[in-house]
């Protein structure tokens, strides 16, 4: 009976507003570009040990974050890092494969955590790198045509670096330095995966996940088919995507308010404050929940 409550006096103020998308401003990982040796880094390409960096650097913000207790911005930095490591070592192990390294695919990855691009990509579909490595390895392949789709979707994404990317040169290293690098990629992956465990689901990879308004906007479908637990399912990967936009917060804490996960909105709505500490949006569902308990305790 309180669950009904409280949902109906929240959504007293949900049916009068409306959501809404804003423009996204995200702080990018960056890299940074250097010619440690020939092989690291031939031609243009990006060097892969700054690639590490950006993504152990990425992992620790994870942590920091965990210690503060925001969980929401912890599984940002996890996701991320742990889709983009992912990914890089899956390519190198079809690489490697490419040159009749190991027999097969499975015998390659057999202690890998996570392999095809289908799973992790979902790991976080912000990350650009999953659909760049599935282009890259498609094109060693000499597959041109169905390298096009990941390489262009990899590229209109929001975290894509503003400098591009290019790792071909994968393909030239030798087999010894190949399989020293899925190694180190192998160790990373454990340190973030050793904290972060992904929930996947198996679910078909939709090319504009990425997208955090066109997640809102999913979130906002699945509520008027009253399917409120795959909006909240739109509203969690809004949040992976982009966790310093206010509006995936507000879009969020609704989605677990009609899905009467009461603990879950609350949480979303203080951590949402610990980010937007004069949100409007935020303190009315703070207030709102506030006298709801107030309102149920006095009875």
């Amino acid at each position: 009976m309180f669950r009904k409550v409280l949902v109906i006096m929240l959504s007293i103020w949900v049916l009068t507003s409306s959501l809404c998308a804003c423009g996204l401003d995200s702080i990018v990982p960056g890299r940074q570009t250097s010619s440690e040796t020939k092989e690291e880094q031939i031609g243009d390409g990006t060097s892969y040990r700054d690639f590490i960096t950006v993504m152990s650097e990425t992992k620790e913000k994870g942590d920091k974050t965990a210690e503060l207790w925001l969980p929401v911005n912890s599984e940002y930095y996890y996701s991320f890092a742990g889709a983009s490591v992912s990914a890089m070592r899956y390519a190198v192990e079809n690489i490697l494969l490419s040159k009749s390294e190991g027999g097969t695919l499975e015998s390659l990855t057999a202690d890998s955590p996570y392999v095809g691009w289908e799973t992790i990509a979902e790991i976080n579909y912000a990350s650009p790198y999953p659909s760049y490595f599935e282009g890259l390895v498609l094109e060693v392949q000499e597959k041109y045509e169905e390298s096009v789709e990941p390489y262009a979707l990899s590229s209109i994404m929001p975290l894509f670096p503003e400098e591009g990317l290019d790792f071909s040169y994968l393909a030239e290293m030798s087999v010894s330095s190949l399989r020293e690098l899925r190694d180190t990629l192998r160790e990373l992956e454990d340190s973030i995966y050793a904290v972060y465990t992904p929930v996947l689901t198996g679910v078909e990879r939709d090319p504009d996940m990425f997208d955090p308004e066109y997640l809102i906007v999913k979130s906002a479908e699945s509520v008027e088919r009253e399917d409120y637990v795959k909006a909240l399912w739109y509203a969690k990967n809004a949040l992976k995507a982009d966790p310093f936009d206010v509006t995936v917060w507000h879009n969020a804490a609704m989605c677990a308010m009609y899905a009467l996960d009461l603990e879950l909105m609350g949480q979303y709505v203080d951590e949402g404050l610990a980010i937007f500490p004069q949100d409007e949006t935020l303190l009315m569902f703070r207030e709102s929940m506030t006298d709801a308990v107030k309102e149920m305790e006095g009875k």
